[in-house]
């Protein structure tokens, strides 16, 4: 019997205010993944695609909402997530396509019917054994294996068949498509192609069947623990940026006076990720007194309390910026934050929505290969980060971009102490908790490279971006 809805469970309910939504694949329900967890995050998983609709009154009570889809799971999520759209910060196809029936773009389409016309309980075992890397892949599948009907499996397929006829997808971008590179169901050539131009793509060395708990654990932000450690670091943090910090903040500053021609700011600023008040402090006192600042910050701070023109306001920065008014801004600033955000292409798609005409944003942020002696170190540390040319190119048209402007700042220590206690100072382990915390100490104690001197280095590749919001009414007299 078809069901009437999508099927959902949530697997993680601790009253968080972010989810994760994970759309499975064909076939699936939520046993596959009934042993994952994220701090910070409920799990609610997403099956059977036999009808297309879902009732979205189950994720209301969600600020934030991170999609992951797998498989056929990501054609569903594009053509029936628009309703919860604008609180979708984050979205990752997994082994997927939008196209997902196609010789080019998905499935080959006579391979995708014989799996529907001769589908029986051998058939699909060994569909389960092609999703799996390997004999220890597969035996640790059936352990979790979902229990639905073969009647079920074959409608939900003809289902799915149709729906791609008659249901355009209405997401067109996603953050990250990651490509499995022994994918035996949708072929990595034709998933390559199918994102082309669409999402920035990683490939692993994975099946069909991905580790989905190692995804949202390297690509889906810990925020609660986050702002604990950037809170716990808020005394220290001065003395331990100095290097650091204030280089990077005093560049950034000189390059937007530099940019838009001006000596000191004037009009409103939004500034994200103000911290203790490192840019704040050189911005504050010599911009127009009838500005307003507002001073955000995921971790609560009094870098207000300086200033008679400035409000602070502790909050998470991706979901608060979708509820501020367009047009609300003149200057946007943020140094050495957005890096953190599940989804910083979408965050500057709202700055360009808060902006006035003419307006500015300026950012600093670091690049692919940032602190090589840590990652050298603790590889699995590694953020992902962009390159410069792809953060530049995640500006939305409604910016233009001045400056994109690369460096490098490297700080000196005596000891593996000192890089530990840096790192503590300045809150850059925020992702590293518990014993994954006491295993990266280890290894940095133990293993950190040293130099034939005898000291130690932590090199930072800040990178500073400066762009203005284009003015419609200029252009139109320019034309």
């Amino acid at each position: 019997k078809a069901t009437i809805t999508m099927r959902y469970k949530f697997i993680s309910r601790e009253n968080n205010n972010r989810l994760i939504l994970i759309y499975a694949g064909w076939g699936m329900d939520w046993r596959v993944f009934r042993h994952m967890r994220r701090h910070g995050y409920d799990i609610i998983i997403v099956w059977d695609y036999r009808q297309l609709t879902f009732d979205w009154s189950v994720v209301a009570s969600y600020d934030e909402i991170c999609l992951v889809a797998w498989s056929m799971g990501v054609f569903a999520a594009s053509v029936t997530i628009h309703e919860i759209l604008p609180r979708i910060t984050k979205s990752i196809a997994v082994g997927g396509t939008p196209d997902p029936i196609s010789d080019t773009l998905g499935i080959p389409v006579e391979i995708y019917r014989g799996t529907a016309e001769g589908l029986n309980a051998g058939n699909l075992r060994k569909f389960h054994r092609r999703m799996c890397l390997d004999a220890g892949h597969y035996s640790a599948f059936r352990e979790v294996a979902p229990r639905r009907d073969i009647s079920s499996l074959r409608d939900e397929l003809y289902a799915l068949e149709t729906h791609t006829i008659f249901h355009a997808p209405q997401v067109c971008r996603w953050d990250l498509a990651i490509i499995g590179r022994h994918d035996r169901i949708f072929p990595p050539a034709n998933q390559m192609r199918a994102w082309r131009d669409k999402a920035p793509t990683v490939i692993t060395e994975d099946a069909h069947l991905p580790d989905m708990q190692s995804i949202i654990d390297d690509y889906i932000v810990d925020k609660d623990t986050m702002a604990t450690r950037f809170a716990a670091a808020t005394e220290t943090y001065n003395e331990a940026s100095v290097q650091v910090q204030q280089k990077i903040a005093q560049a950034l500053y000189k390059i937007l006076k530099n940019a838009a021609a001006v000596d000191a700011l004037c009009g409103d600023i939004l500034e994200i990720g103000c911290g203790t008040g490192t840019l704040t402090r050189l911005y504050a006192d010599e911009c127009a007194p009838a500005s307003q600042i507002e001073l955000w910050d995921i971790a609560h701070t009094d870098a207000a309390a300086y200033y008679d023109n400035a409000v602070s306001r502790c909050c998470d920065a991706e979901v608060a910026i979708r509820r501020r008014q367009p047009r609300s801004a003149y200057f946007i600033l943020s140094s050495s934050t957005i890096q953190w955000f599940n989804s910083p292409t979408s965050f500057l798609e709202q700055c360009a929505r808060v902006l006035l005409p003419g307006g500015y944003i300026a950012f600093s942020t670091f690049v692919r290969g940032n602190l090589p002696e840590l990652l050298e170190t603790c590889p699995k540390l590694d953020r992902h980060l962009p390159t410069a040319n792809e953060w530049r190119a995640m500006l939305p048209s409604a910016l233009e971009p001045l400056i994109c402007q690369p460096s490098v700042v490297t700080i000196t220590m005596d000891s593996t102490r000192d890089v530990l206690e840096h790192l503590r100072r300045t809150g850059v382990n925020a992702l590293a908790h518990g014993t994954d915390a006491v295993t990266m100490a280890r290894r940095i104690l133990r293993h950190y490279p040293r130099h034939e001197d005898g000291s130690y280095t932590l090199t930072y590749y800040p990178l500073i971006i400066v762009a203005r919001k284009i003015d419609p009414t200029i252009k139109d007299l320019g034309e």
